[in-house]
Formats: structure tokens, C-alpha cells, sequence
């Protein structure tokens, strides 16, 4: 018998670094939460940062100096182990941004998570250790007058299987089209750029039933209403913040998922989403 020994090795980390975290609940849009705010203006409410998801429409508190976004709850605590925040121009302001949490309705405050200061307009995800409290809250504190069009915070869902495949991260997924302008004799006279935003595209196998039925399956409920973020790596793997592979997007179509046999499953999911 003969032994062949190749001189080149791959070392994998541990596969909790490539499975895969989307974050689709949004404690600030629970009904029993009661949400407030540092300020807010006329046109830039609070509730433009989290009813709906939408990049269009923003929170603007007006002033310079520190801001914060509170889901407060009664009864039973709420966990969170992440924070989302998209269509911001906080860089523009030298803002820095974290997540705290209260146990005594505010009297105090505890860091869930370190602070970060956002290198550009890109999709953040700031993931931190599960944090069981009855207030949560986003603190923000800034040099200038910063506007937020989505933030989530809440319970990260981890995936249960890595990406069997690659996934392109929204800076490198531009989806664009071209309208190419030329003369009868096909001179070139120029072209228009039609930037139509990111894509989002994954497909994931081996995942365990009893995580499709349950996990999968309550996530896949709300974002077929809502925006979601995505981030392909855990935050061990990328420091806590991956701000330019950070995705936020909505499906496009229906996400799928199935048994591959009676001990796996496989999921599918669609997106489109903003590229900064």
C-alpha cells in the first residue's frame, strides 16, 4: 500500500465561526414593550428607526451630544444579544454607538455590549453575550445632528448549519443595471448607471429538523413582513462588529425550506437590500 502525504494542511476553526446569524427580531417592535427616546423632531420620530424597517424615513433627535433608543418591559425580563443599524450617517457625525441594559427600570445602566464608531454608512451588527434584562436600550453620542432609518435589537437566531456555499456580502453584490447609449453606426455615446441596491443569496444544508420546524420557521414569519440583518461570520470571528459585510435587506420571495432526509434539512433564502 502506498501512503501519499500532501504538504499542504487546512486548519478549520471551530465551525460555530462559519455558521451563519440573521437578526429579524426587533425587541423595540414587541407589543409589550414601551418604547421612548432620548428627543425626536417633527418628521424624524422615533418610530422611524424600528415600526417598519424602512430606509427612506429616519430618526433625528435634533441635537449633538448623547441619544438614546429604550425598550422597556414589564414582568418578565427580555433577552438580547445584538443590536442592528441601518441607513445611518453616523460617521458623518463622529458617533459612537453601544448597548446597555437595566435591571432596576433605569435607575442604573450596564454596557451589553463595547462601544464602536462606525467607519462609514455601511449596515451594522454589534453581537454580544445574551443579556436578560427589562430594559434595553441603544446609546449613541455624537458630535453632530445624526439621522437613523432602522435599528433592531433583540435575539440573534444562529443558524444551525454553516453556509454550504459562498455568500456575497452587499459591497461586492451590487446589483446594478446599464442603459448603453450608441449612434446608428455603434459609436458609444454614453450610459446611465441604475443602481438597484444588493442581493442576497443563500442555501444551507444540514440543518436539524427540529430547528427548521421551530427556530427557522418563527424567524421566516417575521421577515416575511420585515427587513432583516445578516452576517455570515460570529462575532469571535470578526471582533464583535463586521460593518462592511453586515447585509440588510428584505426577501424577495418566499423562504424555503425542507427535509433533505429524516434526520437534516435544508433552508433558502432570497434577499435584496442597500448598498451604501
Amino acid at each position: 500500500m502506498t501512503l501519499i502525504l500532501d504538504s499542504k494542511v487546512l486548519l478549520v476553526p471551530h465551525a460555530d465561526v462559519y455558521a451563519p446569524r440573521i437578526g429579524a427580531e426587533n425587541l423595540l417592535r414587541s407589543p409589550q414593550a414601551t418604547v421612548t427616546a432620548s428627543a425626536d423632531t417633527t418628521g424624524g420620530e422615533k418610530e422611524n428607526a424600528y415600526a417598519e424597517g424602512f430606509t427612506f424615513d429616519f430618526w433625528r433627535p435634533g441635537t449633538s451630544g448623547t441619544h438614546w433608543l429604550r425598550a422597556s418591559f414589564t414582568g418578565s425580563p427580555r433577552k438580547s444579544n445584538y443590536v442592528g443599524i441601518a441607513a445611518h450617517n453616523l460617521h458623518q457625525h463622529g458617533a459612537t454607538v453601544k448597548m446597555q441594559h437595566s435591571t432596576n427600570d433605569g435607575g442604573s445602566w450596564s454596557d451589553s455590549s463595547s462601544e464602536f464608531m462606525p467607519g462609514d454608512s455601511s449596515p451594522i451588527m454589534i453581537q454580544y453575550d445574551d443579556v436578560s434584562a427589562g430594559d434595553h436600550r441603544l446609546l449613541i453620542t455624537s458630535t453632530g445632528t445624526f439621522s437613523i432609518g432602522a435599528v433592531f435589537f433583540g435575539e440573534i437566531l444562529k443558524f444551525n448549519a454553516p453556509l454550504g456555499g459562498g455568500w456575497t456580502p452587499p459591497y461586492l453584490g451590487r446589483s446594478n443595471r446599464y442603459v448603453n447609449d450608441v449612434s446608428e453606426g455603434g459609436a458609444f455615446l454614453g450610459r446611465s448607471l441604475i443602481a438597484e441596491g444588493a442581493r442576497l443569496s443563500l442555501r444551507i444544508h444540514g440543518a436539524d429538523l427540529p430547528w427548521l420546524r421551530d427556530k427557522w420557521e418563527a424567524t421566516v414569519r417575521i421577515i416575511e413582513q420585515f427587513p432583516f440583518f445578516f452576517a455570515a461570520r460570529d462575532r469571535d470571528a470578526i471582533g464583535g462588529v463586521a460593518e462592511a459585510e453586515v447585509f440588510y435587506g428584505w426577501a424577495v420571495e418566499q423562504p424555503a425550506s425542507g427535509y433533505s432526509n429524516n434526520v437534516s434539512g435544508f433552508l433558502s433564502l432570497k434577499a435584496r437590500g442597500i448598498v451604501t
